[in-house]
């Protein structure tokens, strides 16, 4: 065929064929007969290769016609018909494609297709507004080290080449911002991509000026002649290296840098961590390459899955993980990931003895110590310091105090490290149950996990000790966390004290404006002051351990974060037999409750029962008071009604001794619930008679509500009393949502609904199924299965009696998929059956709702008060309800 092809007239070589066969032209008119003997030729190949044949196989007829018919279609589709079938020229004088000067696109690139189609989009020539004089067509890629902003940039670069969008070309240059070189200058850069594109050397200017000036006539000399170009400019670490080589519209830039480049006309693409599925997927990618087809990713999601979240979904780490792992195809998945748990370790295993494509370390320490290195010392001193606080982020103000600094400077530290892509800044979600917090607690700052474990590392090396290495002399570290801990103690009893009722005149200043302030704290504060729990406790700082622990006692049993308070009673109790017996029996008790909070009826028995013989012993009757108190919920909740009692009764006659009249008035509650169990409507009314003046009188709101709930249970069930139970209701509901207490507000809902069916379900059965919906809701948000199982069946049994047979379908059969947990709950075995029976006649026609007659105005002006009281626009004392316990409620019954 070559030979022919010499023969041929015009005459066709090698390369006039390869760009036929690749698509880069066409064959024009006279070179039509010798593709025809082309055609002809590969067509006899593929038969010989594919069946072994000798032969010479017959064309097809009209096949000729058709090929001569494709061609020529070709060639009015790219509208020309000169010889060879080239596209012509847009301007006389220009190439049909420019120099290329990418690296080759990373191969085991995978996601980021958002950030890809971003790119993509701001590349693409003919965009909105992009060809404007003004028009930005800068585009920086920013992001922390190894997060993949090279590989982004030249897979996005790649594609635009591969679609033509840039017939003037696409160059490439490193310039050295973050590495172990010197930083490459705008004028060496400029020098560098003018012999890129082809100018002579005896034509470059000999001066760094001189060349940007040349750089700059070229570039404009080729929008003139619209020969758009892409120039990638990587590794860019300050503004003034790239800004006198941006080009305007038709060209274009892209920008990579661990700097946020504020100064820079620039859109900004930030390039965060990849989430667990893509990062999974590049690391199959990577062990995939090349002709290895390693099948341990989806042989082993789950390791997979470990491995990603080890990594922290950095892909610099997860091909270093993936390059470790070839070399080693016969391990395990899961046995890599034992490796990286120990985080002591974790970045000595992320370290590979080679070098990237762009002469970079294979290593995530490295890749982070060229960005610590570039910091100033206060923002590296602050990197070091946030690094080992304990909790997924840090507020503005809590940073401030882990750093010793006024606020706004130390809010400065923290811009310096977003702006190096070292921290993250987040807010806190919008439209909370609870007031918000002022910007300094809602402006959020968090580290990756490898950047705190590289922070740390830091922070050790700075602490003092022995040897021309030691650290400074006071230790910064220690330092910082003492300053942590007292401002969380201190913030933690302010807020107990708000959410009980209690005085905060003492703090100075005032932390909080108020008890929905200080529930916002708590809830934006959460989970970090579970993990200073745990960090104090394997710091030995002890007091600090049981102090929390104490301090979030309340607010974790109120929000049904059984599981915080387990975690934090465990660190307590070992914390505190380092601490005097007195402080141990408080742990013991305090761990017992979260034993009963989460199910651990048992071990809350034994915990409890140690705990008042421990306090006892120690002289803290309140202890053993509390101990007692929680000792008898617990047997209540194992069945053993006599237990509890005697628990209450005990707790009782204490109280009493010790002029402890909250002790007692809590004690009653508890009792009067005992009592009501075992079938004694008169004598849970007296004690709760006597608890609702006890909590009048010491000004517990909050106890108050405890007394009404539980007597409107009674009023329900014993003395079919709807309205005064209503009444009862409605003051708890707005009693316990002022406290903050979400699970007692949820309790008292539902059972405001249940006192309106009672009352009437054809007049108010609209307003039972709201409150006990409300509730049902509120239940949802919280960790107590037994309530949430109480609220659906309570729910959908609303619904099948009001007729929605399909609202009462669904949550009934929520209801009746409980299964107990644990050593089981007969509680929840109950519900699920009551639930199935439901079902069972759900489909049986229903008589409808029917009132004999109309309520009396009398009886709607009196709920209307029960809805004021519940929204808490009512006051209490307007609804006069003839029963003792509601007047000793309102002060009103002696």
């Amino acid at each position: 065929m070559v030979r022919l092809g010499g023969a041929s007239a015009p005459r066709v070589g090698a390369s006039t064929v390869d760009d036929w066969l690749n698509g880069r032209s066409v064959p024009g008119k006279k070179s039509e007969s010798f593709l025809l003997h082309l055609v002809g030729y590969l067509r006899r190949e593929a038969c010989r290769l594919e069946a072994g044949s000798t032969g010479s196989p017959a064309s097809a007829p009209g096949e000729q016609e058709r090929w001569l018919r494709l061609v020529r279609a070709a060639r009015r589709e790219r509208g020309e018909e000169s010889p060879g079938g080239r596209p012509r020229n847009r301007t006389p004088g220009a190439r049909p494609a420019g120099p290329v000067t990418l690296p080759p696109p990373p191969p085991d690139f995978a996601g980021r297709t958002a950030e890809v189609a971003e790119v993509l989009r701001w590349l693409r020539p003919g965009a909105a507004g992009v060809e404007t004089a003004s028009a930005v067509v800068v585009s920086a890629i920013t992001g922390m080290g190894g997060v993949g902003k090279t590989a982004l940039a030249l897979h996005a670069a790649h594609e635009a080449q591969q679609r033509g969008w840039f017939p003037g070309g696409a160059l490439f240059a490193d310039l050295r911002g973050y590495s172990a070189l010197d930083p490459v200058p705008a004028g060496a850069v400029a020098d560098r991509l003018l012999r890129a594109m082809g100018v002579p050397v005896r034509q470059l200017p000999g001066t760094e000026s001189g060349a940007l000036d040349a750089w700059r006539r070229l570039l404009h000399d080729m929008a003139g002649r619209n020969a758009s170009l892409l120039v990638v400019l990587d590794n860019v670490r300050d503004p003034s290296q790239v800004g006198a080589l941006l080009p305007e519209p038709p060209h274009r830039a892209l920008i990579t840098s661990r700097q946020a480049l504020g100064s820079l006309p620039v859109h900004r693409v930030d390039v965060a961590p990849l989430p667990t599925d893509e990062a999974v997927m590049v690391l199959d990618t990577a062990l995939r390459a090349g002709e290895t087809q390693d099948p341990r990713c989806s042989d082993d999601p789950a390791g997979a899955e470990e491995l990603a979240g080890l990594c922290g979904g950095l892909p610099l780490a997860l091909r270093i993980t993936a390059a470790l792992l070839r070399t080693d195809p016969d391990r395990p998945l899961s046995a890599h990931a034992e490796e990286l748990r120990d985080a002591r370790d974790r970045l000595d295993a992320l370290s590979l003895e080679e070098e990237d494509t762009e002469g970079r370390p294979l290593a995530v320490r490295a890749s982070l110590d060229l960005s610590y290195h570039h910091l100033p010392a206060a923002a590296a001193r602050a990197l070091r310091l946030l690094a080992t606080c304990p909790g997924p982020d840090i507020s503005t103000s809590t940073a401030a105090v882990v750093l010793g600094l006024p606020r706004p400077l130390g809010r400065r530290h923290l811009a310096v490290l977003a702006r190096h892509h070292l921290i993250g800044r987040t807010s806190l979600p919008t439209g909370q149950a609870h007031a918000p917090r002022p910007i300094e607690d809602a402006e959020r700052w968090a580290l990756h996990d490898l950047v705190r474990l590289y922070g740390t590392e830091q922070a050790e090396r700075h602490r003092p000790g022995p040897g021309p290495d030691a650290g400074p002399a006071e230790d910064e570290v220690a330092a910082a966390a003492q300053r942590l801990d007292d401002h969380c103690t201190a913030l933690t009893a302010a807020a107990d004290a708000l959410l009980d009722g209690r005085s905060t005149a003492g703090a100075v200043p005032a932390p909080f404006g108020g008890a929905a302030e200080a529930l916002a704290w708590l809830d934006a504060e959460r989970a970090n002051l579970v993990a200073l729990v745990g960090a104090a406790r394997r710091a030995d700082r002890h007091r600090t351990v049981l102090t929390l622990t104490l301090n979030l006692q309340r607010y974790q049993e109120d929000h049904w974060q059984g599981a915080d308070a387990y975690l934090c009673g465990t660190h307590a109790e070992a914390a505190a037999r380092n601490l005097p017996p007195a402080d141990h029996a408080t742990a013991l008790a305090t761990l017992g409750n979260a034993c009963r909070l989460t199910g651990r009826l048992d071990e809350a028995v034994e915990r409890l029962s140690e705990a008042a013989e421990a306090a006892a012993a120690a002289g803290r009757p309140r202890t053993v008071s509390a101990a007692l108190h929680n000792l008898g919920l617990a047997h209540v909740l194992r069945g053993d009604l006599p237990a509890a009692e005697a628990a209450h009764r005990c707790d009782i006659d204490l109280s009493r001794r010790h002029g402890d009249r909250r002790g007692e008035a809590m004690a009653l509650v508890a009792l009067a619930d005992v009592l009501h169990e075992r079938g004694g409507p008169e004598a849970v009314t007296t004690e709760l008679v006597r608890a609702a003046h006890l909590f009048h009188d010491v000004g517990d709101r909050r106890g108050s509500g405890m007394v009404a709930l539980r007597h409107a249970r009674t009023a329900l069930r014993d003395l079919r009393a709807p309205l005064c139970a209503a009444a009862l209701c409605g003051w708890a509901v707005h009693t316990f949502r002022q406290a903050g207490a979400q699970a007692k507000v949820a309790v008292a809902s539902i059972e405001l609904g249940a006192a309106y069916w009672q009352l009437c379900p054809a007049c108010y059965g609209a307003k039972a199924i709201r409150w006990t919906r409300d509730g049902a809701a509120l239940a949802e948000t919280g960790t107590d299965d037994r309530l949430k199982a109480q609220s659906t069946f309570r729910l959908g049994s609303l619904l099948a009696r009001s007729g929605d047979r399909t609202g009462a379908r669904a949550q009934l059969e929520r209801t009746a998929a409980v299964r107990a947990v644990g050593d089981g709950d007969p509680e929840l075995a109950r519900l699920a059956r009551a639930a199935r029976s439901v079902l069972a006649h759900l489909g049986k026609p229903k008589s409808p709702l029917l009132c004999a007659e109309a309520p009396a105005q009398e009886t709607d002006r009196l709920v209307d008060l029960v809805e004021g009281i519940a929204r808490g626009d009512t006051p209490a004392t307007s609804l006069v309800i003839v029963d003792p316990v509601w007047l000793a409620l309102i002060g009103a019954g002696r």
